[in-house]
Parts: structure tokens; sequence; C-alpha cells
């Protein structure tokens, strides 16, 4: 595509840094000097695609040697204002489809608007900017790496998931902290090490999460399921009311930005519109030929997916011989939460096993999220081996402090016995259960690992959150 750009000066430079290797790019300005450090920028791919012109921008002889007929975008980047109105009428003259300006003066909004130019206002845009990161502590570098928003520093307040936490424990495919200011003193992160409140944390990551990855460690503010991704996956066997009904509340209730709805069979239209109501959000609709098997080898693999819910027809059996079930290979393919929907919503008691592991910790976490989203009452609960058990006193004191951390109320349950047939008898009683679980565990008949057995004896609809191994 073509892009003719009017003023080569520090803006303008900017752009062509940024679209040099997708654009053919015009540029015209009567500096040579300005020209000539576009040259120091370009290198050998680059030069082959970007064109610079000596000469008027508000010139139709000079436009039109610049091939403005056919270029798609048109932006007018000087530091006159007059300079840019005229050469964007001159721009419309010329039918370009789309075209844009730069501000220098908040006073000449106005005059811009006149003309029904499309304009980014200098001053507005850098002190909207300023004022994001003021607010939030959140500073987005928009002049490394790609510019689009991949790095970005974050200040750890006491009531961040992560502080008090070593960095391993954190483990994601689509985020990473990759540096810890403490102080004046520069980390460079191991597996163990602890991160604190006050900590600056550098993170790298896919721009789609790391805006509400940001949030979350910041200040803990819930954020489910966007930590994870913006996208809920639906997966249909066959038809199922179950899956549409929990998929649907989830959909409707948290920030999820799109679903894509995979059936093995031909789908009529009623799914989708399902999930129309909010313009706001995208809805896809989509047919498997292989099934399970395509689902898990092809779609999965993009790994972008806040939440993926599918049918409860999938049983725990194969467990007991040591074969784990399609929902379990899911979770740990995608590291994304994965709903075994019972048709259970909408959620008012939410109930999370804990064993003190750092897996059922983070299912709280999780839990306690969605209990201050949906406003719903959370029971942590404990299933002991025998009264003696001293691991109740500090599971009790981890749940005080995750209740006064969150500011949030947290029942804790306290029972004996085998922990899966207890946590089937009381998930009768709740509408949600959320089970963590270590990614790459082995479960069969004599060393069952019960996380994975909870998720399909659950008596309401489960979500499994899977951490790295």
């Amino acid at each position: 595509m073509k892009l003719v750009i009017v003023g080569a000066g520090e803006v303008g430079r900017e752009l062509i840094k940024r679209l040099k290797r997708d654009w053919f790019i015009t540029v015209i300005d009567e500096d040579a000097e300005k020209l000539q450090k576009i040259v120091d920028l370009l290198d050998t791919e680059s030069m082959n695609k970007v064109v610079l012109l000596q000469g008027d921008g508000t010139s139709k002889l000079m436009l039109k040697r610049a091939g403005i007929e056919d270029a798609k975008v048109f932006a007018a980047c000087t530091g006159d204002d007059e300079v840019n109105i005229e050469a964007c009428k001159l721009a419309k003259e010329f039918d370009v489809p789309s075209v844009f300006a730069v501000s220098n003066s908040t006073e000449n909004d106005e005059l811009y608007e006149r003309e029904d130019i499309n304009y980014v206002d200098k001053a507005v845009a850098t002190a909207s900017l300023l004022e994001r990161q003021i607010k939030s502590g959140i500073v987005t570098p928009t002049n490394i790496g790609l510019g689009q928003g991949e790095i970005v520093e974050v200040t750890v307040m006491p009531t961040s998931i992560i502080a008090g936490y070593p960095v391993g424990k954190f483990s994601s495919r689509r985020w990473k902290i990759v540096a810890i200011f403490r102080g004046s003193k520069l980390i460079i992160p191991q597996r163990n090490t602890i991160v604190k409140p006050g900590d600056k944390v550098l993170i790298v990551g896919d721009p789609k999460v790391l805006k509400y990855i940001a949030g979350l460690i910041r200040s803990g503010e819930p954020q489910f399921p966007l930590q994870f991704g913006t996208e809920e996956l639906i997966f249909l066997p066959e038809r199922d009311q179950n899956v549409l009904k929990d998929a649907r509340f989830f959909f409707e209730n948290t920030k999820l930005l799109k679903v894509s709805i995979y059936t093995c069979f031909k789908a009529t239209s009623d799914l989708k519109n399902m999930f129309s109501s909010n313009e706001k959000k995208v809805v896809d609709l989509k047919e498997l030929k292989l099934c399970e098997k395509e689902f898990l080898e092809e779609v999965v693999k993009d790994e972008n997916f806040g939440l993926i819910v599918m049918s409860n027809k999938y049983k725990e059996f194969p467990l007991y011989f040591g074969i784990k079930t399609f929902p379990i290979l899911v979770a740990e393919e995608t590291l994304s939460p994965v709903m075994i929907a019972k048709g259970t919503t909408p959620v008012n008691k939410i109930l999370v096993p804990v064993s003190g592991s750092f897996s059922s910790f983070r299912a709280l976490e999780v839990g306690i999220e969605l209990s201050i989203l949906l406003d719903a009452k959370l029971t942590a609960l404990y299933v002991r081996l025998n009264n003696s058990d001293e691991k109740v006193n500090y599971l009790k004191d981890k749940i005080v402090k995750f209740s006064s951390m969150y500011k949030i109320s947290i029942d804790f349950l306290v029972r004996t016995g085998n922990p899966v047939n207890e946590f089937a008898k009381i998930s009768k009683n709740y509408d949600l259960s959320i089970v963590g679980a270590r990614k790459g565990r082995k479960t069969n008949w004599f060393n069952p690992y019960p996380p994975y057995h909870m998720i399909h004896r659950s008596n309401c609809s489960s979500i499994l959150v899977c951490v790295g191994e």
C-alpha cells in the first residue's frame, strides 16, 4: 500500500520508522537536511520502499509527482498548521481514501474540524498519554521494540498478585517479567527472585493481553479472564444447552471481547445470534471436520483465550489408567482456564479447593476475581486426611491474608476424608468450582492426582486453571 507524507520533521520521521517495512512511502519536504535525516534511518530493504522529494507539499504538481493518485493514505505532519490543512484539502481533491494531519496548536483544532480533516492534536495526545501513566502507574514505552505496547513498566502495589511471590511462579507463554528495578538497583530476575511491593517490573509480552496484565500486577484489580486472553472459545461436539448457557453468562458478565464457537456439526445462525446482543463484541462460528483432533492440534495453538468452555461429556475413568481427558489436554496445551459446563450459572456461590500448593492458591486468586466481578460468595475448602493434619492453621492464615489483601470475605471450610469425594459432596451447594492444577502431573489408579478428578466430579460447573511446570 502507498502512503504519502508531507513533512519530514520529527513526527514524519517517526512515522516512517514505524511503517517503512510494510508501506511504500513518498515523503515531501522543502528542507533538504530533514530529508537527509530520513536517509540515515533507512536500511537496504526499506531504501527501495521510501522515495524522498524536495518541494512544496501544497503543490498539486508535486503531489502528482509523489503518486498521490495511487495513495491509500495521506498524512500532513509539518510544523505549520496552514500547510497541513492546505495539503489535506488537496489530498481530498485527489480522492485519497484516508487523510490525516497533525495539529500543532490546540487553538487550530477548529480549523481542521471545519474542513472535516482527521487530526491528532500533538499537545492533547501527549498530555493524555502522561495522564494515563500518572493515574495508573503503568508506563508503556512507545519508542521501544515494535512500539505496539509489547513492553510495559509497572509499579507493584502491596495488593498485587505477584507481591511476595517468586518470578518463576508466574509462568506464561504470553508475557514475561524480564527486569526488576528496586530503588537504584537493577535486578535481572531468576525463577526464585521474589517480587516486592514498590518494585518496578518490566514486562514483555503480547500487546493484546499486556495492558490487562499490567493492571492486575499493579493493584490486583479484577481483570479475569483478560490476563489469559481476550477471547472466549466454545467447543461443541454436539449441541449442548449447558455449554451455551454457561458460556453466554461469562461472555456477558466479564470483560471478554470476542467469542469463537467451534462445532462438530453443521451449525445454524441461531448459535451465533445467542451471543450477538453486544455490538462491541465479535462472534465467530466455525465447523470442524476432525472434531477433537482438529480442535486440539489446530485451534487452541493460538493461545490467546481468556476462557475455553466445553461439554461435560468427557468422564474421569481414563484418568485411572493414566490417560488424561480431553479438557485436561486442552488446559495443559494452552494454560488457559477450561470450563466444564454443567449449566449451573448464574454464579452466586463459588467453591475453591485449596491444598497449600501454588496452583491451588492461583485458583483461589481467580476465584477472588470472579467473586468481586460477579458479587458472589466465595468459599475455600480444605479436605484433610485425618484430624492431626497441621496444615489447617497455615491455610487459615493464608486465607486471612488473601481476604485482607483483596478486602473480600472468604469462608474457610475444613472437612476430613477423601479430598475428591468430600469436594464432590460439597460442590452440590455451589454454582461454580475453580480447581488449580500443575501442568504435566501424572495420574493413575495407584497415584491419583486429585485436581484432575475434582473437575470431573464437581456437581456444578467447574473451571480448571493450570499453571506451568
